[in-house]
């Protein structure tokens, strides 16, 4: 298998991750899993289009903003980075924050300007401004005589 299809498969496995939790609850879909462990850190994200741009906004509490990449390859916004997982010498009976490293994916149209895209991180939360390119007009030609 190519690196892509494998990371097309792990996504799957977070999204399943997600309906599970979401279906059955996070207590019974950590029981579910092999080791009883919370999920896999799977950051929420939101696409907003505009005219002029996309807008990603991704949530990331819990995660220092020097620790996350944003970049672009081949075509896709790629944000990753990692959430720590809480250091404590406390027994924990319960643990439904995830943590760990994460990776988000996101395939853009081939109308988007790719040296011209912002990210802020504020309070947790990462917005990405991916600016669109400006549509060329027809331009009507005159024609000159003789």
């Amino acid at each position: 298998m190519t690196r892509t299809s494998l990371n097309g498969l792990e996504g799957l496995s977070h999204d399943m991750e997600r309906v599970f939790d979401s279906l059955l609850g996070r207590t019974v879909g950590t029981v579910l899993r092999p080791d009883g462990a919370a999920p896999k850190f799977s950051p929420a994200l939101d696409v907003a289009e505009t005219d002029a741009s996309f807008e990603v906004i991704v949530d990331l509490p819990g995660v220092d903003p020097d620790g996350v990449t944003v970049e672009m390859q081949e075509g896709k916004l790629m944000v990753s980075g990692e959430r720590p997982v809480p250091e404590s010498e406390k027994g924990f009976h319960r643990m439904e924050r995830p943590a760990g490293k994460f990776c988000r994916m996101l395939a853009l149209p081939n109308d988007v300007d790719v040296d011209n895209i912002e990210a802020r991180y504020e309070l947790g939360v990462l917005s990405v401004t991916i600016p669109k390119l400006a549509k060329v007009q027809p331009k009507k030609i005159e024609i000159r005589r003789g």
